[in-house]
């Protein structure tokens, strides 16, 4: 059993009703996590849209829970999938690899105007 993430919701994502031949459609979706030694973990996972809401409501409530318990595991491990790995996804499921945003933490900038002209 594993803590899991997926990197399309929000705490802000908008709630939307879906008909029941929607919700039977599968779909493709990237997790990432941590296995019960605490490693980093990732998983694709094929579920039909109705599962999306309760692997959704499974994460938000903090449960521990097998990726299996909501659709087919396509391809897991520890760490970060392979190059080989997101490439299949791409070709086989039209995958688009979406990279993390890098988090850069700029210092402020203490420099202040001058006051005064300091070329005359």
């Amino acid at each position: 059993m594993s803590d899991w993430v997926p990197r399309a919701y929000s705490k802000n994502s908008t709630p939307v009703q879906l008909d029941e031949a929607l919700l039977e459609e599968e779909v493709v979706i990237y997790v990432t996590g941590k296995n019960v030694y605490n490693d980093p973990t990732y998983a694709y996972i094929k579920l039909k849209l109705r599962s999306v809401q309760k692997l959704k409501d499974a994460m938000d409530a903090g449960e521990k829970f097998m990726p299996s318990d909501f659709g087919t595991v396509l391809a897991a491990g520890k760490g970060e999938p392979s190059d080989e790995i997101k490439a299949e996804m791409a070709l086989t499921y039209n995958l688009v690899d979406v990279p993390r945003p890098a988090i850069t933490r700029s210092k402020p900038s203490m420099a202040q105007p001058s006051v005064w002209d300091e070329g005359s």
